[in-house]
């Protein structure tokens, strides 16, 4: 510490002792609609002094007094050169104009090349629009959900599952943010499309590692998604048709440089494509969503930047019987319903050439529906959560080897936990509510980024944590010593309303520290801890709305993951080829998995169908990227392990003897292959391939016969696995450039995704079927594949 505080002063008296030779100048860089340009490099000539532009496109760095040389460059825009005469701290933004080049390359990152050896975060990934823009267009859409799930260190349990796994940790352990809004489901189709409208998109970040203490609530990763300013110079309309949806954006300065809008939406065609799966247990699957996005940008100065954005999303998916029981449920055909809708307010205020300032208020609604038309019996369950945010940050920028967040968060949960009424005069179904349930989250954090010296660099961060459950609220206390359940229930205790019930306190350090002995390669370190209040509890496989999601409690704990990660990185500039090497390790608290024949819907006491312990998951990941040139693209491998143990007082609380066990999403090999090659200045061929080792399943081990039938009899969990998964997707992308006498640019894509055609198994089931008599009934192993075809699919996207 004491180092670090040496450091610390000696920068600053050098600061000082320099005050009166040099300034500083700052500003912002921009694309030519007025996008902020991040990782942009700015050198002065001639000097030595050069920075990079953060995410909001924003650079602050030192500069001698006098006349002076600064050169803007982004990797596929035209270099600036401007000159002026410092005599004070001077503010400068520029706009930089798109290369124009008929070379036939494309580049995938909007990050300069090699930023991965000089970051200083570990297991960060980053990509700009025009990245995504280079992977398979598959079913028609460019999608940033799938891109993530290319990435190594992630994982899916299958196709039509709604979120992903990183690193061990389960889908609700992600924490996905459009701007500033997390979303509590992402997905459209069940898990085939994102919600992030690629239109709309800036860029992504995404935190596998030790994310920044700005982020928490989540265990295993980050995902940044920013939405992109509207058109400060000229209004746009893009238009895109094809078979899985059709989009529409419009946007357009309404004051220019100050005043500016846009909205753009997507909607369904799915049902014509779901005619064309030949799978039987797809028959009559109906679907459709649509989302809308919309956003107000009001810049009154130079100083100053306000926007409100409005998203709404909406899903709608009806499955018969046969496909229900095949994805783990059971029933007549129901029809599952999401929706989301949120506002956020967000204030960006330039203080002065050290700080900056952003607020910002968000409020969002998600709800999760299932109903079933059965006259006699027909419901609608739903449940969801409203969330409420206030959030200060402040952003210090003393010179460009130093630059620290800090900032305050206040959250407020309301957690509809299941509510079921009768659908139709002619239902006989009784209503059932579950009680309700409030919490404040808050924390305190502070983040610095830390330049030492040419080889030494450092990330430091701090989140003071804490979260309270809000009364009306309930507490129900078991038998001390024996599992809780409905015959060991004693008795309950109520919290008033605007009262505490139960309080958690955290503090969540994190720290990485990079070594780089030469220029083009580096060592990364990284440490943290995050803690999660709210979680997901499910007995499903795959996310569903019949889950529930769950604030902590003193029952079913918060659950904490302490995670050390280190990493090699490695830069080929010839070869313009990026590789890193990371290994993880990470212990986890409080995770979750199902008791045996205990149901969870409508449960009032959810503690009595929850088994809780702790466990682990390591690995080592792989990762090539070529950034340029003709063929690029990415090749990425991780071997990992999760394992979960659950040893509680009573067998009944214990699975497999208390041994360690590996978690339903445990895939030990994951490979991913992606390729684009650009055929000439218009034309561009990618190809995907994916391998994943089975995940975890129990199959039974023998029969028995209870009365006169013929059950299966399982014992331990997880300890077989399905056949592993292989795919192969292809998408041609032709675009049609502005110029020569046109005034509008258009691209044609066509794609085939599984163009193995292969039949992978999203689970097998077994069912015991009658034959001749009752004593002869047989049980029959049957495998459940949701896309067994090659799917092919166009799509035609105009801009104007």
């Amino acid at each position: 510490m004491k180092v670090l505080y040496y450091l610390l002063l000696t920068t600053s008296l050098s600061l000082n002792g320099l005050a009166q030779s040099t300034f500083f100048l700052s500003g912002y860089v921009r694309d030519a609609a007025g996008q902020p340009l991040s990782g942009s490099s700015l050198l002065v000539l001639d000097t030595g002094y050069g920075t990079i532009t953060d995410s909001l496109g924003y650079y602050r760095l030192p500069i001698p007094k006098g006349l002076q040389t600064i050169q803007f460059s982004h990797q596929g825009f035209e270099t600036q050169q401007p000159s002026l005469t410092i005599r004070a701290n001077t503010t400068l933004s520029v706009s930089l104009v798109e290369r124009i080049s008929l070379l036939r390359e494309a580049t995938v990152t909007g990050n300069q090349p090699g930023q991965a050896v000089s970051s200083n975060t570990v297991g960060l990934t980053t990509l700009s629009v025009r990245a995504l823009r280079t992977l398979p267009v598959l079913l028609g859409e460019l999608d940033v959900m799938r891109s993530v799930q290319l990435l190594p260190g992630v994982s899916s349990v299958g196709e039509a599952s709604s979120g992903f796994n990183v690193r061990g940790g389960s889908a609700d352990q992600n924490l996905m943010l459009l701007d500033e809004v997390p979303l509590f489901n992402a997905q459209h189709l069940l898990g085939f499309l994102s919600v992030f409208n690629p239109d709309v998109v800036q860029d992504m970040s995404f935190y596998r590692g030790t994310a920044p203490a700005g982020y928490g609530g989540r265990t295993a990763s980050v995902l940044q998604v920013r939405l992109r300013d509207a058109n400060a110079t000229k209004p746009e309309l893009v238009i895109g048709l094809g078979l899985l949806s059709s989009r529409l954006k419009l946007e357009a300065p309404l004051i220019r440089q100050k005043l500016t809008v846009y909205i753009a939406g997507r909607l369904s065609t799915v049902n014509p494509l779901l005619a064309l799966f030949p799978v039987r247990a797809l028959t009559g699957v109906r679907g459709g969503f649509h989302d809308l996005t919309a956003r107000i940008d009001y810049r009154p100065n130079a100083r100053n930047k306000i926007s409100l954005t409005a998203f709404s999303s909406a899903d709608r998916f009806t499955l018969p019987g046969d496909s229900l029981r095949q994805v783990e449920l059971s029933g007549s055909s129901s029809t599952f319903s999401w929706q989301t809708r949120s506002l956020t307010l967000h204030w960006s205020h330039y203080l002065s050439a050290r700080w900056q300032a952003q607020s910002s208020i968000v409020w969002s609604r998600y709800r999760a529906m299932v109903s079933t038309p059965d006259s006699a019996s027909a419901y609608r369950l739903t449940s969801g959560i409203d969330y409420t945010h206030v959030k200060t940050n402040f952003t210090y920028t003393p010179n460009d080897h130093w630059h620290t967040d800090m900032g305050i968060i206040g959250i407020r949960y309301g957690v509809t936990a299941g509510q079921l009424d009768a659908l139709g005069a002619s239902s006989q179904i009784n209503p059932v509510s579950l009680p309700n349930e409030q919490a404040l989250e808050s924390a305190l954090y502070t983040h610095t980024d830390l330049t030492l010296s040419k080889q030494w660099s450092m990330q430091a961060g701090l989140r003071v944590s804490g979260m309270a459950r809000l009364g009306p609220d309930i507490t129900y206390r078991y038998r001390p010593g024996q599992t809780p359940s409905s015959e060991t229930l004693l008795d309950s205790v109520e919290t008033s309303s605007g009262r505490f019930s139960t309080t958690f306190g955290n503090v969540e350090p994190r720290l990485s520290v990079r070594w780089a002995p030469g220029e083009r390669y580096s060592f990364k370190l990284g440490i943290g801890r995050m803690v999660q209040y709210l979680q997901l509890l499910s007995n499903t496989t795959a996310s569903l709305p019949a889950d529930r999601w769950k604030i902590a409690d003193t029952h079913l704990r918060l659950q904490i993951a302490d995670q050390v990660s280190l990493g090699y990185f490695h830069y080929l500039p010839k070869a313009a080829v990026e590789v890193s090497i990371e290994g993880f390790y990470k212990r986890l608290t409080g995770v979750n998995d199902f008791r045996g024949n205990v149901p969870l819907l409508l449960n009032p006491y959810p503690e009595t169908a929850v088994l809780q312990g702790n466990g682990f998951a390591r690995g080592l990941e792989v990762f090539i990227r070529r950034s340029s040139g003709l063929l690029t693209g990415w090749l990425s491998y991780t071997f990992s392990q999760t394992r979960y143990l659950i040893a509680g007082a009573s067998p009944s609380e214990t699975v497999n003897n208390g041994q360690y066990y590996p978690a339903g999403h445990d895939r030990p090999h994951v490979l991913n292959a992606v390729l684009n090659y650009k055929l000439n200045s218009r034309v561009s061929l990618s190809l995907n391939g994916i391998y994943n080792s089975g995940r975890p399943v129990t199959y039974p081990v023998a029969k028995i016969y209870v009365g006169n039938r013929i059950v299966p009899y399982y014992t331990d969990r997880n300890q077989s696995r399905l056949p592993d998964y292989l795919r192969a997707d292809i998408s041609l992308t032709i675009s049609n450039p502005r110029g020569s006498g046109r005034r509008f640019e258009s691209d044609w894509n066509f794609s085939l995704y599984n163009m193995l055609g292969r039949r992978n198994a999203y689970s097998i089931y077994v069912q015991t079927t009658p034959r001749y008599a009752d004593y002869y009934n047989i049980v029959t192993a049957y495998k459940f594949s949701v896309l067994g075809a090659v799917i092919p699919s166009i799509s035609y996207t105009i801009r104007l």
